[in-house]
């Protein structure tokens, strides 16, 4: 598509200019939109290998190598804990979309709730139960799994701040609503994910 010639004006005026159609904030949050979904979608082929792996090297189990000896579940209540706080991330996000006045007050409810995701998982990793450096196939994926939801909910949490640091009367946290909704879906992915990690590497 050709783009538009610049009409002349007269010398000492000045023309008037206007915000370029694809900076519009509808269009700008049906891009998002969209690359959330592309990148929710790669993301969920990245945790299913986890998940294959798990089942995998369970029903395989050479020479008994999936739970060596010494090596137990990790306590269910410090996993539980982990998911919650997930959720609550997930849950602050979204009301501060939904709620203009608290925005806010719940981005940084989020943003704490996130930090004690990350303090909790880190507490955990000290205290397995087990040696992950014995190896072994549950140890491997239970260590892999959980490390690389920390590290992707970390990184959440840098996103997140920069949504706090715009989240003033002509930030875009306000402005372009919409397409700060669509970091709940991710937020909510996580949890998701979570969720169902704990139910399989607790429970199975």
């Amino acid at each position: 598509m050709s783009r538009p010639m610049a009409s002349e004006t007269p010398l000492g005026t000045t023309e008037k200019t206007t915000t370029p159609a694809e900076w519009a904030p509808e269009v700008d949050a049906r891009v998002t939109r969209i690359g959330m979904r592309i990148f929710a979608g790669a993301d969920a082929f990245f945790f299913a290998a986890f998940f294959f792996a798990f089942f995998y090297l369970r029903s395989m189990n050479n020479n008994y190598s999936w739970l060596p000896d010494g090596t137990t579940h990790p306590t269910r209540a410090i996993g539980a804990l982990i998911v919650a706080l997930a959720i609550l991330v997930a849950a602050f996000h979204t009301l501060a979309i939904r709620n203009i006045g608290m925005s806010r007050t719940m981005l940084w409810l989020a943003l704490a709730a996130g930090v004690l995701f990350v303090a909790a998982q880190v507490y955990e990793f000290q205290n397995l139960g087990f040696d992950p450096q014995q190896g072994g196939g549950y140890p491997s994926v239970f260590v892999g799994f959980k490390g690389v939801l920390m590290v992707q909910t970390a990184g959440a949490l840098v996103w997140l701040g920069t949504q706090i640091a715009q989240s003033s009367a002509a930030g875009d946290m306000l402005i372009r609503r919409a397409t700060a909704s669509s970091f709940s879906n991710f937020l909510w992915f996580l949890a998701g994910v979570g969720l169902l990690a704990y139910l399989v590497l607790y429970f199975v």
